[in-house]
């Protein structure tokens, strides 16, 4: 998204626009760095919640997908295998925030498998996981 904004405006307006915004909202890190984790997390493990790949004896259930993508990728950071910082709040929020979607908030749609028919659930849960592969992706 900074990209975006920077190549829409100039250089010189986005960062004059980040420092003013900067200095006027102060914010906890944990709402800067850390929640954003935690609800990515959320929003894929609720779009992949009842839904299933592989074989008949060999399904998958995709909502443990994202706890595992998300730990994987705090990992990655640690050892500089992609960019970022390792976080250990991070990780903590995103595992409060599956169990949140896993355990606690109702099933969004009917228990199904990704690739046998195709519906408006299971696009979802593919763009979503689209749109977090792309979130990750450096220049």
């Amino acid at each position: 998204m900074n990209e975006l904004f920077q190549f829409v405006f100039s250089g010189d307006v986005y960062f004059s626009l980040k420092a003013s915004i900067s200095e006027n909202l102060v914010l906890p890190s944990f709402l800067v760095f850390s929640l954003p984790e935690g609800l990515w997390v959320l929003a894929v493990t609720l779009a992949s919640k009842n839904i299933y790949f592989g074989k008949e004896r060999y399904l998958i259930h995709l909502a443990v997908l994202p706890i595992i993508i998300a730990v994987a990728l705090e990992f990655f950071q640690l050892t500089n295998i992609t960019n970022g910082t390792f976080d250990w709040l991070d990780i903590a929020s995103a595992i409060c925030f599956w169990a949140l979607g896993y355990f606690l908030l109702p099933s969004p749609s009917n228990v199904q498998r990704l690739f046998l028919k195709m519906n408006i659930n299971s696009v979802i849960c593919l763009a979503s996981y689209m749109v977090l592969y792309l979130s990750h992706v450096t220049a």
